[in-house]
């Protein structure tokens, strides 16, 4: 497959280094004090790249913020808060209201009201006490591509589920994961619960899942080993796998979640060109790997020749 956009260095850092941070952001801090011209230039190099290595701390997008201040940037200022509203979920249509304001003079202030209204930190923002309502309907409704978002409402959400809100977390888990399917212990920790609560076949669409997230997983056959066990126990037959309409359900509803019908929403490409498209194609020369991911999964469920090989390509790109 050809024309797909090279990954930014954003999809890359899924976790957060923080060590690497906060030595990026204690040199830029020195060159800062130091006041001279080419200092300031070097305090915003290295202010930008503790927050590339670690965005969930708050100081490191506060000394970035201040270093272009220093350099007069205005126009760096408003990229800055641009970058930190995507982090924090928030409506781009907000960022552009801010277009016309002066930077250099309102950016600090800006700054530091956003992360006091939204605290980087999940167990501070779980402490502010935020409305859980308006933070599920963010996660249903907003775009979570942006992995570093990603993983700052999955860790939310997680905090929601340490104060016992599991049903919530059962719902609105797979919304984020559909957005981030190589995610393979998001899909563990989903599984376990589920195999909890005797939801057996969820639980073993999880378990798969984290398999084919990541091939050395092997939650889902100690799984099928354990549930063997236990019918064979309990009512003298084995526990066989969800059937093909399952799991193709399954992953018809995580395609769902990426908002997206693919087979459906190139009908008019197919009938434009008048060639046979396939979706699948479109959607990775397009970019979306995550849901050519879920379509070429539900292929391979449902044994479409060539689409385990398909996924594999998918997920390499990945």
């Amino acid at each position: 497959m050809s024309g797909i956009p090279d990954k930014s260095i954003g999809a890359k850092l899924l976790h957060p280094r923080r060590s690497l941070g906060t030595r990026y952001r204690v040199q830029a801090e020195r060159f800062l004090d130091n006041g001279g011209d080419s200092d300031i230039v070097w305090a915003e190099q290295m202010a930008a790249k503790a927050v590339l290595h670690d965005f969930t701390d708050p100081m490191n997008w506060k000394v970035l913020v201040r270093s272009r201040i220093s350099l007069g940037d205005g126009g760096g200022v408003f990229s800055c808060l641009k970058d930190l509203f995507s982090v924090l979920g928030r409506d781009p249509a907000l960022t552009d209201l801010l277009v016309e304001v002066d930077m250099i003079e309102y950016g600090n202030a800006i700054l530091g009201e956003a992360l006091r209204i939204d605290p980087l930190d999940p167990d501070q923002w779980l402490e502010e006490d935020k409305p859980i309502d308006e933070f599920l309907a963010k996660v249903r409704s907003l775009d979570f591509t942006d992995p570093r978002a990603n993983l700052l409402f999955s860790r939310r959400l997680e905090r929601l589920l340490s104060k016992g809100m599991e049903d919530e977390y059962l719902v609105h888990a797979p919304i984020l994961l559909s957005q981030r399917p190589l995610n393979h212990e998001a899909w563990t920790k989903l599984g376990r619960i589920h195999e909890r609560r005797g939801e057996s076949d969820r639980a073993w669409h999880c378990y798969d899942q984290a398999q084919v997230a990541y091939p050395p997983c092997e939650e889902k056959d100690r799984y099928m080993e354990r549930m063997a066990g236990i019918m064979d126990g309990q009512t003298g037959r084995a526990w066989s796998r969800p059937p093909v309409e399952s799991r193709s359900a399954f992953l018809e509803g995580l395609q769902r979640y990426a908002n997206i019908d693919a087979e459906d929403g190139y009908q008019d490409h197919e009938e434009a060109d008048g060639e046979d498209v396939d979706p699948i194609t479109l959607l990775v020369e397009e970019g979306r790997l995550n849901e050519a991911f879920f379509l070429a999964r539900r292929r391979a469920a449902e044994g479409v020749e060539g689409a385990e090989e398909l996924l594999q390509e998918i997920s390499e790109m990945m």
